[in-house]
């Protein structure tokens, strides 16, 4: 099965074809990925970290795109903002989805749901994780290797997701 799984997932990645995705349909993609992790067993803090780094990346790449457009920040704190927006997008699509807010204790962790739990815990990684690159850069004037960025987050979600996994 995860022969299978790995070869799908190596075709989709050669004939993948550059897209402009769009946020709503990410959000619905991410909620049909919950639903499938459920199935497969993976519990909902480590799927919910990786939730929280594509939420705050989505908000990251949204203010920067902004930016863009406008040759500079259109508004004060645009960067924080289009983050926490696009956090707050996300734990609404998965409330309304039906994903977040189960009264079912093995959705629960301390009395809060694992999802959003996960969800934050891996909103803050990845923020945390932009901040060391950002530290990197400037103490050394340039990045470690190439993709640093990406790396430092992946780790960094990955750290999370492995200690969410070994806790629950």
């Amino acid at each position: 099965m995860l022969r299978k799984a790995l070869a799908v997932l190596a075709a989709a990645a050669f004939a993948a074809q550059p897209v402009v995705a769009h946020c709503p349909l990410c959000a619905a993609a991410t909620a049909g990925g919950v639903a499938a992790t459920r199935l497969l067993g993976v519990d909902d803090t480590v799927v919910g970290t990786f939730i929280g780094g594509f939420a705050v990346s989505t908000g990251l790449w949204f203010s920067n795109w902004l930016s863009k457009k406008r040759q500079g920040a259109a508004i004060p704190l645009q960067r924080a903002i289009s983050v926490i927006a696009s956090v707050a997008l996300m734990i609404l699509t998965l409330y309304l989805a039906r994903l977040l807010g189960s009264a079912d204790p093995s959705f629960l962790m301390f009395g809060v749901d694992k999802l959003l739990v996960g969800l934050l815990v891996g909103s803050a990684a990845t923020v945390a994780a932009f901040a060391v690159h950002k530290w990197i850069r400037a103490v050394r004037g340039r990045s470690l290797m190439p993709y640093q960025g990406i790396a430092v987050t992946l780790a960094a979600l990955a750290f999370t997701g492995a200690v969410f996994y070994i806790v629950t």
